[in-house]
C-alpha cells in the first residue's frame, strides 16, 4: 500500500486560490443559475464576470501574485460543474478565459494595481467576445447574416460602418466595467486588510492514480470528434443530411444522458432557441427556403448544446477525473477536492443574495473578512485522512502527555461505531473521567445536501456548557472539527467561545481535506500541525510538552 501512496505539498498560493475560487464558484452557481433563467442577453455573464473580477481583486489586493488568478479561475470552473444549469461546459471555459486574461494584465504591467486593473478590463472584455463566438458555434454564418441584415434595415445606410461603431462602443463599455470592478475590489481590499496566504503548507496523502484505460475515455473522444466534425462540415453538407445527422446524434445523447434530457424538457430554454432559429433565415436567405433553413439552424444549435453537456458529463466521471490525480495535475486535483468540500459553506452564504451588485459586493466582503480571532496561544491540530486513525493517535498522545505534573486535559475523543469509511455512528469518550456518551447515528449516505448523521442535541448542549467553563490552566481537546463546525453547528459555539473569550491551550483533530478551511475560518495560520502519517505520537508529545511548559512559564494567560 505504501508504494501506492502519493504525497503532495499544497502551497499557500494554492490555498489562497481555493478561497478565491470557492467564493467565485458559489456566486456562479447561486446567482448564475437564477440570472441565466431570466434569459436576458449578456446580463448574467456581465454581472457574474464583474463580481468574479471584484472577488479576486479584493482577495489579492494586499499581495498580488502571478499565478493566483488562473488558479482561482480553474477552481471556480471546476466547481461550476455542480451547477444546476443544464449546460455547464461553455461557462466553465468562459471563467477560465477570464482568469487567464487577469493573469495577462499582471504579466504585462506587473504585480500592482495597474496590472490588476488592466487584467480586470481584459477579463470583462472577454464576455461579449465569448458570447459572439458561442452564438457563431450555435447558429453558424446565419447569425452574422441576421445581425447584418437587421442593422441594414434599421439604419438604411452603410451597414459596415454602423456595425463597426456598435462593436467598438460595446467593447469600450466592457473594458471600462472591468477597470471599475478591479479598482473597487483593490480599494476595498486594501482598506479592509483582507486575506493573506495561509502559512500552513498542507501535505496531502492519497493514492496514486492507476493505469489509464482508453475505454474510459472512449465516449469523451467520440463526443469531441463529433462536435468538431459537425461544426466544420455541417454547412458544406446537403441541408437534409446535416439535419438528419445532427438530429440522430441529438436523439442518441438525449436517450443516454440525463442532464441534456432535463434541459430539453424545459420550455424556457427550447422555445427561445426555436423562435430565434426561424427568425434568422428571414434576414439571411430566400423566404421560400426559410422553413428548411430554420430547421437546420435549430438542429445545429441543439446539437452543440447537448454535445457540450455530454462532454461535461463524461469529464465528471470518476474514471476520467482520476486522470488528474497524477504528476503535473496533482495540485489541481487536491485543490479542487478541498474546494468542493468548502463549497456548501459559501453556497449557504449566497443562497438568499439579492440580485444587485452592491448587495453581492457586501456579501462577498463579509465572507472574505470571516475570521474571528488572532491570538497567540498554542493551538495544536492533529490531522490525517478519513479512517487513518486520528482518534487513536490523539488517545496515545494524551496518555503520553499525562506525565506532565499538574496538567489537566478536558474534552472528548470520538469513537466510531461500525466499520470505516461509513461508520454507523459515533460515541464520545469524555475526558478525563472516561464516561461514554452517544453523539450521533447515521441516517443517510455521505453527501450533500442531506446530512449524514442525526446528532444528540442534549449531549452537545451539556458538553458545550460544561467545557465552556473549564479552568484557565486546562487543555481543551475536541475530536473532531469538520464540516459541521464550518457550517456553524455541533461544536462551533464551543470553538468560538474559547477562541474569542479564553486563552486555554487547544487541541483539535481535523481531517486533512478540511485543514485549510478550518485554519482560514478561525485564522489559525500559526497553529502547530501534526500529520499522523508523518509524525509519531511520541515525537508530537515531546513538542507539545515543550509548548505547554513555555506557555505556562510565559504567563500568557
Amino acid at each position: 500500500m505504501e508504494k501506492n501512496r502519493a504525497i503532495y505539498k499544497l502551497s499557500p498560493l494554492w490555498q489562497l486560490s481555493i478561497i478565491g475560487g470557492s467564493i467565485w464558484g458559489a456566486l456562479e452557481i447561486t446567482l448564475g443559475s437564477a440570472l441565466h433563467n431570466l434569459m436576458v442577453p449578456l446580463v448574467a455573464g456581465t454581472l457574474l464576470a464583474f463580481l468574479g473580477v471584484f472577488t479576486v481583486s479584493v482577495i489579492s489586493a494586499n499581495d498580488i501574485r502571478r499565478g493566483f488568478f488562473w488558479r482561482a479561475a480553474l477552481i471556480c470552473a471546476l466547481l461550476k460543474s455542480v451547477s444546476p444549469s443544464a449546460v455547464i461546459l461553455p461557462p466553465m471555459v468562459g471563467i477560465m478565459v477570464e482568469g487567464l486574461l487577469l493573469e495577462a494584465g499582471v504579466l504585462v504591467l506587473g504585480t500592482n494595481a495597474f496590472g490588476l486593473v488592466l487584467g480586470g478590463g481584459l477579463a470583462m472584455l472577454s464576455v461579449p467576445l465569448f458570447k459572439a463566438i458561442r452564438l457563431y458555434m450555435l447558429y453558424g454564418q446565419g447569425i452574422v447574416d441576421f445581425f447584418m441584415g437587421l442593422i441594414s434595415q434599421l439604419s438604411k445606410s452603410n451597414t459596415i460602418v454602423i456595425t463597426n461603431s456598435l462593436i467598438y462602443t460595446v467593447l469600450i463599455i466592457y473594458l471600462i466595467l472591468g477597470f471599475l470592478s478591479a479598482l473597487i475590489g483593490f480599494s476595498l481590499g486594501k482598506k479592509n486588510s483582507t486575506l493573506t496566504s495561509s502559512q500552513i503548507e498542507l501535505t496531502i496523502f492519497g493514492e496514486k492514480g492507476g493505469t489509464i484505460g482508453i475505454r474510459n475515455y472512449f465516449l469523451l473522444i467520440i463526443h469531441l470528434v463529433a462536435l468538431v466534425a459537425y461544426l466544420t462540415y455541417a454547412s458544406a453538407m446537403p441541408i437534409a443530411i446535416a439535419i438528419l445527422s445532427g438530429g440522430v446524434y441529438v436523439l442518441l445523447i438525449v436517450l443516454f444522458y440525463e442532464r441534456p434530457r432535463r434541459m430539453l424538457l424545459k420550455p424556457f430554454f427550447v422555445v427561445p432557441v426555436l423562435i430565434f432559429s426561424f427568425i434568422i433565415p428571414l434576414f439571411s436567405t430566400q423566404i421560400a427556403l426559410a422553413p428548411v433553413y430554420g430547421i437546420y439552424i435549430f438542429v445545429r444549435a441543439i446539437f452543440v448544446v447537448v454535445t457540450l453537456a455530454a462532454i461535461g458529463t463524461e469529464l465528471a466521471k470518476p474514471a476520467v477525473s482520476q486522470f488528474f490525480n497524477r504528476g503535473f495535475f496533482s495540485p489541481v486535483y487536491y485543490a479542487s477536492s478541498m474546494a468542493f468540500n468548502a463549497l456548501p459553506i459559501y453556497l449557504n452564504v449566497f443562497k438568499n443574495i439579492d440580485f444587485s451588485a452592491s448587495n453581492a459586493i457586501n456579501n462577498i466582503q463579509g465572507v472574505i473578512r470571516n475570521s474571528s480571532w488572532g491570538g497567540n496561544r498554542p493551538i495544536i491540530i492533529i490531522t490525517g485522512g478519513l479512517g487513518e486513525g486520528k482518534s487513536t493517535y490523539l488517545e496515545n498522545l494524551i496518555n503520553l502527555l499525562g506525565s506532565i505534573k499538574g496538567l489537566t486535559i478536558r474534552g472528548f475523543i470520538a469513537k466510531g461505531i461500525g466499520l470505516p469509511p461509513l461508520r454507523d455512528g459515533y460515541t464520545l469518550k469524555v475526558l478525563p473521567d472516561g464516561n461514554e456518551l452517544m453523539l450521533c447515528r447515521r441516517i443517510a449516505a455521505c453527501g450533500l445536501p442531506n446530512k449524514s448523521f442525526e446528532f444528540n442535541q442534549e449531549v452537545i448542549r451539556a458538553l458545550t456548557n460544561d467545557l465552556m467553563a473549564i479552568k484557565s490552566d486546562e487543555i481543551l481537546v475536541i475530536d473532531e472539527v469538520g464540516r459541521m463546525e464550518l457550517y456553524g453547528e455541533v461544536w462551533a459555539e464551543l470553538i468560538e467561545h474559547h477562541l474569542t473569550k479564553t486563552k486555554n491551550l487547544l487541541v483539535f483533530t481535523v481531517r486533512r481535506e478540511n485543514l485549510m478551511h478550518v485554519a482560514e475560518r478561525w485564522n489559525l495560520n500559526d497553529a502547530f500541525v501534526f500529520d499522523i502519517a508523518k509524525t509519531s505520537a511520541e515525537v508530537a508529545a515531546k513538542s507539545i510538552k515543550s509548548l505547554v511548559l513555555s506557555y505556562n512559564l510565559s504567563g500568557s494567560r
